[in-house]
């Protein structure tokens, strides 16, 4: 008996074409961190070309904008008010025509204080302060001002992305006159009454007897 060998057919596997992923929405912020009244500069890309995009925070909607020709979105909003020391709000951009293409971005918010302790007490003895939220300059400085009157004195160096201090210094010479005083406090070296963000203290110094 003859065994005939089996002839087995070879399937020719055709190469099957699979599309690009379509490139992921994005969405950015400008800074790290964001003081009251800020403008907040928000870009992203990947949403569909000349489609409106919607730009929201905790499911609310805030606003429509549309994207360019090549998909790319940008907006601007003033930063809130906040309660407390910091806040992290995540805002999110939906395209309108695509709702899959969506991107969520996390923004740091701060509130704006300056603290002088102790308030009473000699003033031109060293005062512990406390600041936060000059995220727009390097440096904090106080503005002493009465009548002819004119101090400027750099505080300290601002740290961190949200301009924070803690040191010790003496804002006012040990002669000073005694009277009413404004004392400002902003991140500029010069004095501006019109400077923003600012702290601003009236501040008495009384006669010392001796």
């Amino acid at each position: 008996m003859k065994l005939r060998s089996a002839v087995v057919p070879t399937l020719a596997l055709a190469a099957l074409a699979v599309p690009a992923a379509a490139p992921a929405a994005t969405l950015s912020v400008d800074k790290q961190c964001y003081g009251a009244g800020e403008r907040v500069q928000f870009s992203g890309g990947g949403y569909t070309p000349n489609g409106e995009v919607a730009l929201s925070v905790s499911g609310q909607q805030l606003g429509l904008g549309n994207a360019n020709p090549v998909g790319e979105f940008a907006a601007s909003l003033g930063a809130p008010e906040i309660d407390g020391r910091r806040r992290t709000d995540v805002f999110t951009a939906t395209d309108q025509a695509n709702l899959a293409l969506t991107a969520t971005v996390p923004v740091l918010l701060t509130s704006l204080n300056v603290s002088v302790k102790p308030r009473n007490g000699d003033p031109s003895k060293p005062k512990r302060i406390v600041a936060r939220g000059f995220t727009t300059g390097r440096a904090l400085y106080a503005h002493v001002r009465r009548g002819k009157a004119k101090r400027n004195v750099r505080v300290g160096r601002l740290k961190g992305p949200c301009g924070t201090l803690n040191v010790k210094r003496r804002l006012f010479p040990p002669d000073a006159e005694p009277g009413v005083y404004k004392v400002q406090f902003d991140a500029r070296r010069r004095y501006s009454a019109s400077t923003a963000p600012q702290v601003a203290f009236m501040v008495t110094v009384f006669q010392a007897f001796r």
